[in-house]
């Protein structure tokens, strides 16, 4: 079994795609009203969150492993990635209980 910490795609690429399932049906239903707990305004999260977490996610994953396969320079691994991943965690989590405020 590969190690999760190797490369950036093996962390990101997974949290993007999770982080879209979970989020696109959340979003559904606050955007309904069937879910009353969470952000204030569900268009603005939504806004928020494609672009910073979904889109934020998969292109960090991508830059970060194709960046040093182009430029011989060595990638970010081990406890480096695993905090970037978690800051990433943290604002995403951060975003989803906090008031929206204005874009």
């Amino acid at each position: 079994m590969q190690n999760l910490t190797n490369g950036a795609f093996r962390l990101f690429f997974p949290g993007a795609a999770l982080f879209a399932a979970i989020s696109i049906p959340l979003w559904l239903a606050l955007f309904s009203g069937a879910a009353i707990v969470g952000p204030d305004d569900a268009f603005r999260w939504h806004q928020h969150e494609m672009l910073f977490g979904y889109l934020g996610a998969a292109l960090t994953g991508f830059l970060l492993t194709a960046i040093p396969n182009w430029t011989g320079r060595p990638a970010l691994v081990g406890t480096p990635l695993v905090l970037v991943f978690g800051l990433w965690l943290v604002a995403r989590l951060g975003f989803a209980v906090l008031p929206v405020g204005p874009l």
